[in-house]
């Protein structure tokens, strides 16, 4: 009975161990997580003077209080030009992203499909061998899309990767399925929209999600395929306005008694950051409960 006894409490005592090291881990990553976030919102609250008077490493306060970061986002009408082309660019890339990889997965998901393999390796040699920029660049000229923002749309519309993962988990889906439709009627457009695309919801969001984010924080082929100003995406603009504070406090060009008051470029750059990040924090809860289920994605046959 000793021996029992010692055993349990050994094992108790392990499991409670194990335990608080989980939750302990858990804390480090949750303070890894939003720390950054919250320093770089009490930076965008920090003032030139605030931050040369307090040389604080941790930014547990904002040194000195100022809006004026967020005040000179939103009060340039480029800025708003630049949300609007990013949520164009998001919202509509990522519906034709995702509808053109689907249509393209689920014919490769067929095994009597003439030249399966061959097309299959045919986008994995294209997923690690590319073009290059210059290539891209002049293929993007001849046709004539530079400055045009559905060149921001268009570049990034297929994407290897996620086409063999949607091919993968179409592959999955029980064929009789696809028979009962067939047998009713149904050709196969109606089946691939009335029946594997509702069964593929989680998936879906959960890739449309991914592109989402991609394009919201995508600014270098804005870069480089778009010339005109009023046509750059905000993180561009962001960018410019950062570049404009810093050399306005290294002119000395000031207001109001001095520049102790301003934010500097590193609180400009904080409060952009903010900025852009607001959208993700708003779409994220509501695709949330999809990520449970697609990152299984095409684990599972059968």
């Amino acid at each position: 009975m000793q021996k029992i006894r010692f055993s349990l409490t050994c094992r108790d005592g392990g499991s409670v161990f194990a335990r608080a090291l989980i939750y302990l881990f858990l804390a480090l990553f949750m303070v890894t997580v939003i720390y950054p976030i919250y320093y770089l919102l009490m930076k965008s609250f920090s003032t030139y003077g605030g931050l040369a008077a307090n040389a604080d490493p941790f930014m547990l306060t904002p040194k000195g209080f100022t809006l004026e970061a967020y005040k000179r986002f939103f009060t340039q009408s480029y800025i708003h030009t630049g949300f609007a082309i990013t949520i164009f660019r998001s919202v509509v890339g990522t519906l034709l992203s995702t509808i053109v990889m689907a249509l393209a997965a689920y014919p490769l998901s067929k095994r009597d499909l003439p030249a399966r393999k061959l097309i299959t390796w045919f986008l994995m040699i294209n997923m690690f061998f590319v073009g290059g920029l210059i290539p891209t660049y002049l293929v993007v000229k001849n046709i004539g899309l530079l400055n045009n923002i559905w060149i921001l749309v268009l570049l990034p519309l297929c994407s290897t990767y996620y086409i063999l993962l949607l091919r993968s988990f179409f592959e999955g889906i029980p064929e009789a399925l696809e028979e009962a439709a067939n047998i009713d009627g149904a050709t196969v457009m109606q089946v691939f929209f009335r029946v594997i695309l509702p069964i593929s919801i989680p998936s879906l969001m959960t890739i449309a999600t991914w592109q989402f984010f991609t394009h919201w924080n995508s600014y270098f082929d804005s870069m480089v395929y778009i010339n005109e100003t009023s046509k750059q995406v905000v993180q561009v603009h962001i960018r410019r306005l950062v570049i404009e504070q810093s050399n306005m406090l290294l002119a000395g060009t000031v207001v109001h008694g001095g520049k102790s008051n301003l934010p500097t470029e590193e609180s400009m750059r904080a409060a952009g950051i903010m900025i852009t990040i607001i959208p993700v924090l708003i779409v994220y809860p509501f695709v949330r409960k999809y990520f449970s289920k697609g990152m299984v994605l095409g684990a599972v046959k059968g």
